[in-house]
């Protein structure tokens, strides 16, 4: 195998097993899937991580008798957010994301000791809600982020063939603040990672030689933990391979959220995950999990989970510099073997993993992106 297939076969490797996990059921009847939650931070708020900002948004799917059957998205719904004072929400249809649905309400953000519920109405007449939720009582403030340097075994091809590989990655976690209470608690992470790409022939000045990548199936990991009154202790969050990655060879950075969140979504979660885990490949997917909505009008199948969480989220950066050994960069060697001159050596934008961007995000006040000598 030359070196051109043996790159795309190492990079088919390690995004192949990050694709998104969509909701699905088992289809015994018609039925929608809703994705929604809100938290105490608002857009406003969201804007310092920094990040471009995060409206609070619900996602409807429908499903089918067929199984099999790719979710269908709904779209003209009427999708409303009301609390326990009358007040009421309206989400706005996303016209460019068929099925998505936004609270553009830049200071919204769900306060203490009032009750929130979702209602939904198809344009064929169906009509769901959930329960009333609250915030959770606890809340803890993210703490510190920090790695260790580790070694771990994965699976790569070479030569056509699978093999097991030592390579060097960190463990990435975060400082968890105990609560001085014997009381439950319950939490849960997500990532929104975002990483620099340079294409390693194109000249220095072209404007698509840097480009910012983003990508729902990158890091896109869930961790849950249930704290049970425990003092000061380290949440390991996710590994990050060092050898060998292409991500991290300029600049690598995640939104990480860390959501105080309810024991019914926490069941809820844990429960999607451990049927998704059951390590199958024929097995079926999650069906027959914890939800609090209802079909008020249908017999139609309603499943998700409507919550109301505390949030606290940062940026964490990453730079290869950090680590206590070298990483090689070699893409520009691999590129002199593969490029034809019209691909992602030299035009960034076509780079094969995730959406490239030639434009920084808003957030971006960084002056350059070579050598990263310039602080925020």
């Amino acid at each position: 195998m030359n070196r051109k297939l043996i790159y795309i076969a190492v990079l088919c490797t390690f995004f192949a097993c990050n694709e998104k996990y969509d909701f699905n059921v088992e289809n015994e009847k018609e039925g929608i899937v809703v994705e929604a939650s809100i938290s105490d931070l608002s857009f406003m708020e969201s804007l310092q991580f920094p990040s471009e900002g995060r409206y609070f948004k619900v996602r409807l799917t429908k499903t089918t008798k067929v199984d099999n059957v790719r979710d269908e998205k709904i779209i003209g719904a009427q999708v409303s957010l009301i609390d326990e004072n009358g007040e009421r929400y309206t989400y706005t249809e996303a016209k460019e994301e068929p099925g998505f649905y936004y609270l553009r309400d830049e200071f919204f953000e769900a306060r203490p000791n009032l009750g929130y519920k979702l209602e939904i109405s198809l344009a064929t007449g169906q009509k769901f809600s959930s329960s009333w939720e609250h915030l959770p009582e606890v809340k803890s403030e993210m703490g510190d982020i920090h790695f260790d340097e580790i070694r771990k075994d994965i699976y790569k091809w070479e030569a056509g063939e699978r093999v097991i590989k030592n390579v060097r990655a960190i463990n990435v976690k975060t400082n968890v603040h105990g609560s001085g209470q014997e009381q439950k608690r319950f939490f849960r992470w997500t990532f929104e990672p975002i990483w620099v790409y340079v294409s390693a022939l194109a000249a220095r000045d072209s404007p698509v030689r840097y480009c910012w990548v983003t990508s729902p199936y990158v890091l896109n990991e869930i961790v849950l933990n249930e704290d049970k009154g425990k003092g000061e202790y380290d949440q390991e969050l996710f590994d990050l391979e060092t050898t060998g990655n292409e991500l991290i060879y300029h600049y690598y950075s995640a939104i990480i959220h860390q959501e105080s969140i309810s024991e019914g979504y926490y069941e809820f979660w844990l429960d999607f995950e451990e049927q998704k885990n059951k390590g199958g490949l024929y097995d079926k997917p999650p069906y027959g999990l914890p939800t609090n909505y209802i079909a008020e009008n249908s017999d139609w199948t309603v499943n998700g989970y409507f919550a109301v969480v505390s949030e606290s989220a940062v940026r964490w950066e990453f730079t290869k510099d950090q680590l206590s050994y070298p990483v090689e960069n070699n893409l520009k060697e691999i590129c002199e073997e593969i490029t034809d001159g019209s691909d992602q050596c030299v035009i960034c934008t076509v780079y094969n993993i995730g959406t490239p961007k030639a434009q920084p995000p808003s957030w971006w006040t960084r002056e350059t992106v070579e050598p990263f000598n310039v602080k925020y």
